[in-house]
């Protein structure tokens, strides 16, 4: 229960990264891949993991609520 607790302080505590940010991030993030040999298809197999990630995350606060 209290890690429960500890859990919705800290999403409520948490502010959006501006759009600015992501960018940047999202540039870095297809740099370093490129840099690494990555093809494109590859980065898209990545990208779809990540956002798989995010949807199974958002599915489970869903169900605890």
């Amino acid at each position: 229960m209290k890690q429960e607790a500890a859990l919705k302080n800290k999403k409520k505590k948490s502010q959006p990264i501006p759009d600015k940010t992501v960018k940047v991030l999202a540039n870095s993030i297809y740099q370093s891949l490129k840099d690494e040999g990555c093809q494109n298809k590859d980065i898209i197999g990545v990208s779809s993991q990540l956002i798989g990630l995010v949807t199974s995350a958002l599915e489970a606060d869903k169900k605890s609520l």
